[in-house]
């Protein structure tokens, strides 16, 4: 006897949370009432993060201090990178912008890097412009698309940096978790967002303020001084500034490669110098950190981007695409045609 067709499962739609009326007693400039537009295959986790600091403020706060409102395209719910779906609040045509202090858009792994036209021209709009607008993992791309970032600093999730570096060259791209520049912000993933709301919160609210939600939502990120990771001045202190400094200028300059008397001079090291500190610190020299920096680059845009290998090559600095080929096949173990017939 045939087994009877079971139907295909249907996604599971959860609702987030109440859409709650907006803050109104507020101080001109302040950030209360955000709004975050989900893509498909947006990140749950930067999304919850991000959501997680405003309903703990409002739980310590014991009032209202914040709303958020969740957004898609056309009002549907929208399938998550986890594979079930958050419930929108509201379609993007009716957002009442006076009621809006800032837009995220929210990005995943697996979201598409072409913003929707629909997106785009909600952005370009002058008075969505005066709003703080900001991005989670990828959703930078679509502030970048519709030319609201020009001029601001701003970070990507380190899987798409290579590609938006291709599209966007003159946007200040950092290599950094999170950035806030003035009424843009943007950050890398989950972990990032819940530090970039957080700093969002810190000047309206306070440092003992924003140390109470840290407590409760990064008590496992304690640095040994018993302060927050979040508020810790060390972070990421295990590093010498200039040799921050000197892996920055070799993210900065892959096309056209820096000498290393050229970076020597350019952080005010002598290249002996250089080179024990990248030993100590990274357990390389100069020449093969920013070797695998170059091929790593390569791998992001083979899987990322239409460009050929030739172009390929001559953008991460290799001066002939045999010579990539080569050493592309000794650091990955495969040809950077395998890689590209499997992306």
């Amino acid at each position: 006897m045939n087994e009877p067709i079971q139907p295909k499962a249907k996604v599971q739609v959860f609702p987030l949370e109440t859409v709650r009326a907006p803050v109104t007693n507020k101080q001109p400039g302040e950030l209360r009432n955000f709004s975050f537009l989900l893509q498909e295959n947006f990140s749950m986790m930067a999304l919850t993060s991000a959501l997680d600091a405003l309903r703990t403020a409002n739980l310590l706060s014991e009032e209202e201090l914040y709303t958020f409102r969740l957004v898609s395209l056309d009002g549907a719910a929208v399938c998550s990178d986890l594979g079930f779906a958050a419930m929108a609040d509201q379609a993007l045509g009716e957002l009442n912008l006076d009621h809006m202090d800032a837009f995220v858009v929210c990005g995943g792994l697996r979201v598409e890097l072409q913003a929707p036209p629909q997106l785009i021209k909600f952005l370009r709009q002058s008075e969505v412009q005066k709003k703080a607008l900001g991005s989670l993992w990828n959703g930078l791309f679509a502030l970048a698309h519709a030319g609201v970032i020009d001029g601001k600093a701003c970070v990507v999730h380190r899987e798409n940096r290579a590609s938006f570096r291709e599209s966007f060259a003159d946007i200040n791209l950092k290599d950094k978790a999170y950035v806030i520049d003035n009424q843009r912000f943007s950050c890398a993933g989950g972990n990032s967002a819940l530090d970039m709301m957080l700093e969002l919160m810190l000047e309206a609210r306070g440092r003992p303020f924003v140390r109470g939600i840290c407590d409760i939502l990064t008590c496992d990120r304690i640095n040994d001084a018993g302060e927050p990771a979040f508020l810790s001045d060390q972070a990421d202190a295990q590093l010498p500034q200039n040799l921050k400094d000197i892996i920055g200028l070799m993210e900065n300059n892959m096309e056209e490669m820096l000498s290393a008397e050229e970076i020597a001079s350019l952080v005010g090291i002598t290249r002996r110098q250089i080179e024990r500190q990248f030993q100590r610190y990274l357990g390389s020299t100069p020449t093969r950190y920013y070797l695998e920096l170059r091929l790593k680059r390569c791998h992001q845009l083979l899987t990322q981007t239409h460009l050929s290998m030739s172009d390929i090559s001559l953008a991460c600095g290799f001066v002939s695409y045999p010579h990539f080929s080569k050493c592309y096949r000794q650091y990955f173990e495969v040809t950077p045609s395998h890689t590209r017939r499997q992306s």
